[in-house]
């Protein structure tokens, strides 16, 4: 394995990690506040992000939506109800919120990800 291999595998073990935080953030967060309707979101999002790591485009481009919509919801939540969520939940949403802005900007601009993503789309093509 070259160093430019090992530096993708580096780059996807690292879009992983972030990803895997923030489905135990967002499961927490949805048994926390008993929000049965998150669990439905959660498991689209694993599905979508199952395609990415295949090295799919539109998947890509798929969660990074997700993630952006995620951050606007939870930021409105935030905003509109802060006077009515405890304090666990609003610390959970701030670093959820964190996490799925690092998450697309990662997948973006991170090249050693992107090769990983074109050696993956390039196995399928063969």
């Amino acid at each position: 394995m070259t160093q430019l291999d090992r530096a993708a595998m580096q780059a996807r073990n690292k879009l992983l990690a972030m990803f895997l935080l923030l489905c135990i953030l967002d499961v927490t967060l949805a048994i926390a506040v008993r929000d049965r309707w998150a669990i439905g979101r959660i498991l689209l999002t694993i599905v979508v992000m199952y395609f990415v790591m295949q090295g799919r485009k539109w998947a890509k481009w798929l969660l990074i939506g997700i993630c952006s919509l995620f951050v606007v919801s939870l930021i409105a939540v935030i905003v509109a109800l802060s006077s009515r969520l405890s304090t666990i939940s609003i610390v959970g949403s701030s670093i959820a919120i964190v996490l799925s802005a690092i998450i697309p900007v990662y997948m973006a601009s991170s090249k050693d990800l992107n090769r990983y993503f074109a050696y993956k789309r390039q196995g399928y093509s063969q």
